[in-house]
């Protein structure tokens, strides 16, 4: 990754709510050592919850509803964590929803660097609507989920576009069955 600090190399992992980001990544940490998963909106929870967080308004507002926060603040927290690893760079971060829109990647590579690369799941609505049915998560209700859905169409697939004209090189890994979430063919 191309930048002044040394933070560890980052992949990118993209998809709208239920295309796996989470199991894809929780599985490739758990087989491969060397792998951290980093889950971009827990990073911004645990921010909000810092005593006298100035994010936190932002933050707290946002994140329930499934809008986005300000590229300038998903990049400063995200900054921030990297800062505080170790400069092993044996070992590779799996970004998980990171970046979400066109803004947000600008300002990573204006801010961090350029990521070593990037994963696009993508499947079809009826898939994402069956496996979200079989989370049961507060953030898979059905309006947000709905919401979250078209943000990814509208604001991910044009990040993703910029990301593949720089140089990230992007893998698309399209879903053309239903698994359910404990399936272990997921």
């Amino acid at each position: 990754m191309s930048s002044n600090q040394d933070y560890p190399p980052i992949i990118f992992v993209l998809g709208p709510p239920g295309a796996g980001k989470g199991y894809l990544c929780e599985r490739a940490a758990k087989e491969m050592p060397r792998i951290k998963h980093v889950v971009m909106s827990d990073l911004l929870r645990e921010e909000a919850q810092k005593p006298g967080s100035v994010n936190a308004p932002e933050i707290d507002r946002k994140l329930p509803t499934g809008t986005l926060v300000s590229g300038d603040l998903a990049t400063a927290v995200l900054k921030k964590f990297l800062s505080g690893l170790s400069p092993d760079t044996s070992q590779t971060i799996l970004l998980d929803g990171f970046p979400r829109n066109l803004g947000q990647a600008q300002k990573f590579e204006e801010k961090i660097g350029t990521a070593k690369a990037t994963i696009s799941l993508m499947c079809s609505r009826d898939i994402l609507e069956k496996r979200l049915a079989h989370r049961g998560r507060d953030d898979d209700d059905p309006t947000i989920a709905a919401n979250r859905h078209q943000g990814h169409l509208d604001e991910t697939l044009p990040a993703i576009d910029h990301l593949r004209s720089s140089d990230c090189t992007v893998t698309e890994v399209i879903r053309f069955k239903f698994c359910s979430p404990n399936s272990r063919h997921d």
